[in-house]
């Protein structure tokens, strides 16, 4: 997850060192008004590609991580313009797994058959942190860190996933093509310990009273009906039907080792999937595929389940009551599940204990609630899927909630007895405990908005101290010991490298052990725009930032145009390098040309509280809009754009509120481009459509107020619609309903452009160029003084 942080060993932001490469001098920087459109779409083959997916070794000394180095890239250029095809391709060929050894500083890259065999991506610690599992290439291997000694426990085709190690540290448990499998450390090979099957129990199937009955009594009367035939012994684990269409998604086994909770999905049988053309295809002919199932079609179900190793019954929560049910862990001192439940319409969060054993009649689980969260809207917020977990004393668990009308850090015993460890106005993203120096570590935005920087604490929440004191972002993953951590820490203008995080009383910060961007994309001072805020309509500060052509060299040219990210609960007033990099280094081009560039976070944004995220609840394109609007309004009076001058464009859910402004603010915005948009709610899909409006029949309003297909009649400026025909997310249907909508309201100031091989997130560096050199000429023609694109 991204958190801000920076330091060096007072906590400020690190230092470069020699193997970062040397600053170029203000005379050897690129004048922006030069960049070109195809130059910034071709994202990493530009920029090039950060580190990723870090991991420490048993020990803590080397740290495992995915890189690209940018070499390639840079031979490549040498100093000849840039090769947008050649830059693509060698970024993704180069990709590779690197080791970084902490005592020396020293960086490798291993070769395929070495990353396979000595870099875990994933592991488990038995309880006197002596031995842990880890997957290495899909395979399972244990780690001795008091021997010295690491052995190879599977060697498989199939790939291994959910390792666990057994509470006697005697065994791992790990799964495999749906079902759990045992190695013992001291034994012969792994056996399979269970033996599930997606269908239902034959014996099971309905029949009347009467012949149940009689097939009971047979039973009772008859020998040869109660013993098995000589000669014949079970092979193998027993038979457990998990019914029809049901999967199991993850397998956690418990302390004692006798029992295993399976998080289980059903599909959504019965619903009518859409189907998405596929146009370019080997064959040659036209070809389909499904999509989701749209808001208020079947959906999947959950369940969670215990089952009793050996046993061939299980004990289930959830699936018919249309809750969200989830198993989050097992408490590590006794044989007592965590399960998550989440109402159907998204208002309750529920955290319950269920205990093996204490079961209905009908063999369904007991839960017993610890938690209980309720919004009038919908529960959420940040890390909202990821959190509850338990204390490492197993007397409680801690998660985040949003009750005080913040995100913040809460315990609650094992009797309810709940506590809020963090307040204030401001909001924490993730916690880890650290139960041998009796501390937490928090991630949060406390102090400022766009950074989510690191903090320590006592287990109380006294003594809050800042760990890290820059604005930026970061992924922090702790070593073993939790006194190291591996930093991948970002700024504005410089994408994620690889740090160390020394952790205790004195914070020290390595220096950067990579360099991932490219010299080319370092011949460019990119910049920090300004941040502001501004007062919306309705007396709400709503943050900014400004892309002022001043500030780029370039005399403003009265123009202006608004960014709009997507994704709905998102944040893009950040201090870091951010999801929208391509957007950010667009903007400069267009700043560098004059326009002044605004990104908002509207009302719907992450970052500022419960309030602002629910805003938007039964009206889409509301409140959230109103704040696009008065965005406009404030680069009129502050920066001196023309009435008449202001564009707006953005992506899924930027484009469904482009459309919004276009349609029902005509005479404040003259152009917008609306790319991949959601322009009928109804068609979109379950899970993120009904937490916001409910269901479509329930609350036809809402998706009447709420989607831009009925309001086209209000368009005036000229818009442009781009789309991935291939979108298995926002359908292409959407661009297509809206454009027949428009040419039956006799609308003319309007295009549509298809790009055949994209889903909803574009990958070619073509179909983005194509893209975006299609926006930019859009304000060119329509916003006043807007210059051509540089070829």
């Amino acid at each position: 997850m991204l958190s801000g942080c920076g330091g060096g060993g007072n906590g400020q932001a690190p230092a470069s060192t020699k193997q970062r490469a040397p600053e170029l001098s203000s005379q050897q920087k690129h004048a922006f008004a030069g960049l070109s459109i195809s130059e910034i779409m071709q994202g990493p083959g530009l920029i090039g590609t950060a580190p990723s997916h870090p991991h420490f070794s048993a020990d803590g000394r080397r740290i495992y991580y995915r890189w690209n180095s940018p070499s390639r890239l840079d031979s490549l250029n040498d100093g000849a313009p840039l090769d947008a095809w050649k830059h693509y391709e060698a970024v993704k060929k180069d990709a590779g797994t690197w080791v970084l050894d902490t005592e020396s500083g020293t960086s490798r890259r291993l070769t395929d058959a070495e990353a396979d065999t000595v870099a875990p991506t994933e592991s488990q610690w038995d309880r006197a942190r002596r031995r842990r599992v880890e997957l290495r290439g899909g395979d399972v291997y244990l780690v001795d860190r008091t021997a010295g000694t690491t052995r190879r426990l599977t060697g498989t085709l199939a790939a291994e996933t959910d390792i666990q190690i057994s509470p006697d540290g005697a065994r791992a448990y790990f799964a495999r093509a749906g079902q759990l499998y045992a190695a013992r450390f001291d034994e012969g090979p792994a056996r399979q310990v269970t033996r599930f099957l997606a269908a239902d129990d034959p014996e099971k199937k309905t029949r009347s009273d009467q012949r149940q009955y009689l097939r009971n009594e047979q039973k009772k009367l008859f020998d040869v009906f109660q013993k098995k035939r000589p000669g014949r012994q079970s092979r193998g684990p027993k038979k457990v039907y998990l019914g029809k269409d049901w999967n199991v998604d993850r397998f956690l086994v418990s302390p004692s080792g006798r029992f295993v909770a399976l998080n289980l999905t059903k599909s959504a049988s019965g619903a009518r999937a859409p189907e998405v053309p596929l146009a370019i295809t080997r064959s040659g002919y036209l070809e389909t595929e499904e999509a989701r199932p749209t808001v208020g079609d079947v959906q999947e179900k959950t369940r969670v389940a215990v089952l009793a190793l050996g046993a061939d019954t299980l004990a289930t929560v959830g699936a018919d009551d249309g809750m969200w049910v989830s198993a989050m862990g097992w408490s590590p001192t006794e044989d007592d599940l965590l399960v998550r439940g989440i109402t159907a319409d998204w208002h309750d969060r529920y955290f319950s204990m269920v205990t093996p054993g204490r079961t209905t009649h009908e063999g369904q689980l007991k839960p017993r609630e610890l938690d209980h969260d309720h919004d009038d809207a919908w529960v959420g917020g940040p890390a909202f899927y990821e959190t509850g977990h338990w204390l490492p004393d197993g007397r409680g668990i801690y998660f985040l909630s949003e009750q005080n009308g913040w995100s913040h850090l809460y315990t609650v015993t094992r009797g309810g007895r709940r506590e809020q460890i963090t307040s204030g106005p401001w909001e924490v993203d993730n916690a880890w405990i650290d139960p041998d120096r009796a501390r937490w570590y928090i991630l949060s935005n406390e102090g400022r908005p766009g950074s989510i920087r690191l903090w320590a604490m006592n287990l109380d929440g006294s003594d809050r101290r800042l760990v890290t004191k820059k604005p930026g972002a970061c992924e922090v993953t702790f070593s073993p010991d939790m006194r190291r951590a591996a930093v991948l820490y970002s700024t504005i203008t410089h994408p994620n490298e690889l740090y160390t995080l020394t952790l205790g009383d004195e914070i020290k910060w390595s220096a950067p052990y990579t360099e991932s961007t490219t010299r080319i994309f370092r011949s460019y001072a990119w910049i920090v725009p300004r941040a502001e805020t501004f007062k919306a309509s309705d007396g709400v500060s709503v943050h900014v930032q400004v892309f002022d052509p001043r500030d780029f060299g370039a005399q403003p040219n009265g123009a202006g145009v608004i960014f709009i990210h997507g994704a709905g609960y998102l944040q893009n007033v950040i201090d870091s390098w951010g999801y929208y990099y391509r957007e950010y280094m667009f903007h400069h081009l267009l700043a560098a040309r004059g326009y002044t560039v605004l990104n908002v976070d509207y009302r719907g944004s992450a970052g500022y509280g419960r309030d602002c995220r629910t805003a938007i609840y039964l009206h889409m394109g509301g409140r959230d809009l109103d704040d696009i609007a008065d965005a406009a309004k404030f680069l009129r009076t502050k920066y001196g754009v023309g009435k008449s001058q202001v564009g707006v464009y953005g992506g899924s859910y930027g484009g469904f509120l482009t459309l919004m402004a276009m349609f029902r603010y005509p005479d404040v915005f003259r152009s917008g481009a609306a790319l991949r948009s959601v322009t009928d709610w109804a068609h979109y899909n379950h899970w993120y459509t009904v937490r916001i409006l409910g269901l479509p029949w329930e609350h036809p309003e809402a998706y009447r107020r709420s989607s831009p297909i009925y309001f086209a009649e209000g368009l005036k400026g000229d818009l442009l619609m781009l789309h991935g025909l291939r979108d298995t997310n926002v359908l292409a249907a959407d661009d297509l309903r809206l454009s027949q909508r428009l040419i039956d309201l006799g609308k003319t100031h309007w295009e549509l452009a298809l790009h055949p091989l994209e889903n909803h997130a574009y990958k070619r560096a073509s179909s983005w160029t194509d893209q975006m050199r299609r926006v930019y000429q859009l304000f060119a023609r329509t916003l006043p003084d807007g210059a051509p694109e540089k070829k």
